[in-house]
């Protein structure tokens, strides 16, 4: 697994990432059959991820932003605490 952490990300900014990375087809919720191959294709420790997303905020959803950008990743949001987390390597 490739070393990363989780870290605050600006919500708002986030959003805006979300939403163009919908209407583009690249966002990757949970359910998504591409979900399982993207995290496993990046290495990445979901479910340590989780545990601290959880943490941070209930109710934290993840998803994926698979466009090609330096954007792209695993993130966890709230609409509720207006929150949004990113899991970034180092």
């Amino acid at each position: 697994m490739a070393r990363g952490k989780v870290v605050e990300f600006d919500y708002y900014q986030f959003t805006q990432l979300l939403r163009r990375a919908s209407d583009a087809g690249r966002r990757i919720d949970k359910s998504d059959a591409r979900w399982a191959e993207y995290v496993k294709t990046h290495n990445i420790n979901e479910v340590a991820a989780t545990a601290i997303a959880r943490q941070k905020f209930e109710g934290a959803v993840p998803v994926i932003l698979d466009e090609g950008k330096d954007t792209d990743g695993l993130y966890f949001y709230s609409k509720n605490e207006e929150a949004c987390l990113r899991l970034v390597f180092v």
